[in-house]
C-alpha cells in the first residue's frame, strides 16, 4: 500500500477523464454496445469491490457477461485494452496515437495498393484519413503493401465488407510479432490457421456458442495446441464447462491447467478436485478466524498451498485456526506467524499439536501458581511466559526456588520484578534450592551493618554507590564488550 494515497469518492460522484482520441478515432466505428462497455468499465477502474466486475457491467447495461467479454476482445483487437486471464481482468491501455503525419509519402507510391484495398473493402468508401493510416503503417513498419491487402481480405472474410481499418492494422501488427512481413509470409501464416476452423467449430458447439470464428480464436487455438500441448479432446472437454464465460473463460482455464501441469482430462479432473478442496478449506479457515474475502485465490496461493506443502492437514489447520480465534488472533498473517512458530517446533500433525497445547496448558498452570503465590489475581500473559521461560530454561531455576521467590515477593509493589531480582541473585551466586536461598537471606539479614547506604534486593545487601559521569561511561562501555 502506498504511504500517501487519495481517498476514492463514491462511484456516483466525481468525474472520469477520457482521451478525446477515443471519441474521434474509435467510437464512431464501434458497433452496438461496445462503446458503452468501454466507457462504463473505464469508470469502474476508479473503484474496487463487487461493483467492479464483469457481472456488474452486464447487469448495468442489460447484456450477458459473454457480450461484455466480446466487447473487450473487440477493444483488445484495436489496442485499447489488454485482457488478462490469470486472474481474469481487463487492463485499460493508453489510447494510441495515429500513424499519420509521421513521414512524407511520395505521391502515387501507393496508388495500386489504394485501388486493391478498396476492392476488398466493398461495404463503404475508404476515407482519406484511413488511407493515411495505411500508408504510414507501411512506411514505418516495412510491411509489404500486397501483404496488407491480403490481411484486409482475410479480415473482410471474417467481419464483412465494412471492416474497420483499425482491426486490419491490429491483425497486421500481430502478424509482425511472428516475423511475417511479406505476402508469402503473411499468406503462409494466415493459411496455417485456417486448418483450426473445423476444430474450433467443435469447441464452439461444446460451449453452445453460435458466434463466428475470429482471428483471435485461431491464434488462441494455436497457443493451446502448439505452445500448451493440449489435444483437441481435452480442449473440447474443458469447453463443455465454459457455456457461461465463453472463449475468455476457456482461455483462462487452459492457461491455468498448463501452469499447473494438468494436460490430460484425468489430470485436470484431479486438479479441479484438489482445487475445490483448497478453496473450501480457505473459506472454512476464514470463517473460523472471522475474516472475509470475496475472492480466495490469493488466500489459497499465499497461505493454504504453503501450509499443506509443509505437511499440515485440514484437521490440524482448522484446529490452529480455532486456537488463534480463542487467543485473539483474527488475521491470516497472525495465523501464518503462529504456524511458522509451530513448524519450527516440529508441530505439523494433530497429535503433535495436542501435545504442544498440553505443554502450554501445563506451563500456564505453573505460571498461574506463581502469580497466585505472589498475590496477583489474573491470567498469565505473554510477558509472564517470557519471564518464566528465562527463569526455567536459561537460568535453570527449579520450580521450588521460583515459588520461594514468589512468596517473598507477596505484598511488594512489583512482584514479578522482585521475583526476577531474587532469582538473578541466586543465579549469580550459584544457588539452586529454596533452602540455600533462605539461608543466604537470613545470613545477610543478621550481618553487620555497613557504612554505605544499602538496600535489600533478592535477599542480598548491596551498596548503592554514587558514580561520576566518567565512571558511568566506563561501566556501559564494559557492558558493550560483554558477550
Amino acid at each position: 500500500m502506498a504511504f500517501c494515497e487519495k481517498e476514492r469518492p463514491p462511484l456516483n460522484n466525481g468525474f472520469t477523464s477520457v482521451d478525446n482520441k477515443f471519441f474521434t478515432n474509435y467510437m464512431p466505428d464501434a458497433p452496438d454496445m461496445r462503446s458503452a462497455v468501454y466507457l462504463l468499465g473505464f469508470t469502474l477502474t476508479q473503484t474496487d469491490g463487487e461493483q467492479n466486475s464483469c457481472l456488474a457491467i452486464s447487469q448495468k447495461l442489460g447484456i450477458s457477461e459473454q457480450d461484455v467479454m466480446d466487447a473487450y476482445l473487440y477493444w483488445e483487437e484495436l489496442g485499447l485494452v489488454r485482457v488478462e486471464t490469470d486472474p481474469p481482468h481487463v487492463v485499460y491501455l493508453d489510447v494510441r496515437d495515429s500513424y499519420s503525419s509521421l513521414k512524407k509519402i511520395k505521391p502515387g507510391k501507393y496508388a495500386k495498393f489504394s485501388q486493391d484495398i478498396q476492392q476488398v473493402i466493398t461495404g463503404r468508401m475508404i476515407t482519406v484519413t484511413e488511407y493515411n493510416e495505411y500508408y504510414n503503417f507501411l512506411e514505418n513498419t516495412g510491411f509489404d503493401a500486397s501483404a496488407l491487402v491480403a490481411v484486409a481480405k482475410y479480415c473482410a472474410e471474417l467481419k464483412g465488407g465494412s471492416i474497420n481499418y483499425r482491426y486490419i492494422l491490429t491483425v497486421a501488427q500481430n502478424l509482425q510479432k511472428y516475423g511475417a512481413y511479406t505476402l508469402a509470409e503473411v499468406s503462409e501464416r494466415l493459411n496455417s490457421q485456417l486448418k483450426y476452423d473445423d476444430d474450433l467449430r467443435l469447441v464452439f458447439k461444446a460451449m453452445s456458442s453460435n458466434r463466428k470464428i475470429d482471428h483471435a480464436d485461431r491464434e488462441n487455438y494455436e497457443l493451446w495446441t502448439k505452445t500448451y500441448g493440449f489435444t483437441q479432446d481435452v480442449i473440447v472437454a474443458v469447453a463443455k464447462n465454459c457455456k457461461s464465460g465463453g472463449m475468455f473463460k476457456l482461455n483462462s482455464l487452459l492457461g491455468e491447467y498448463y501452469r499447473r501441469g494438468a494436460l490430460s482430462v484425468k489430470e485436470i479432473e484431479q486438479y479441479e478436485t484438489e482445487k475445490t478442496h483448497l478453496y473450501n478449506l480457505a473459506r472454512e479457515i476464514n470463517k473460523i478466524i472471522g475474516v472475509i474475502y470475496q475472492n480466495v485465490d490469493s488466500v489459497v496461493e499465499e497461505y493454504i498451498v504453503v501450509w499443506l506443502q509443509r505437511g499440515y492437514d485440514d484437521e490440524t489447520l482448522l484446529a490452529i485456526a480455532k486456537y488463534c480465534f480463542r487467543t485473539g488472533i483474527r488475521t491470516l498473517n497472525g495465523m501464518a506467524y503462529k504456524i511458522d512458530k509451530l513448524y519450527k517446533a516440529g508441530v505439523t500433525t494433530m497429535s503433535a499439536l495436542d501435545e504442544y497445547l498440553s505443554r502450554l496448558a501445563q506451563l500456564d498452570q505453573a505460571i498461574q501458581s506463581v502469580l497466585e503465590r505472589c498475590g496477583l489475581d489474573r491470567r498469565p500473559t505473554q510477558s509472564d511466559r517470557t519471564l518464566y521461560k528465562t527463569w526455567t530454561e536459561y537460568w535453570n531455576m527449579p520450580s521450588e526456588l521460583i515459588m520461594y521467590a514468589a512468596q517473598l515477593a507477596a505484598g511488594t509493589s512489583s512482584p514479578l520484578a522482585y521475583i526476577n531480582r531474587v532469582l538473578s541473585d541466586c543465579k549469580q551466586n550459584g544457588i539452586y534450592t529454596a533452602a540455600a536461598a533462605e539461608q543466604r537471606r537470613q545470613t545477610n539479614a543478621h550481618g553487620n551493618a555497613t557504612t554505605a547506604t544499602t538496600a535489600y534486593i533478592g535477599g542480598k545487601d548491596i551498596e548503592r554507590r554514587t558514580y561520576t559521569d566518567e565512571q558511568l561511561n566506563a561501566l556501559f562501555t564494559a557492558l558493550d564488550t560483554e558477550d
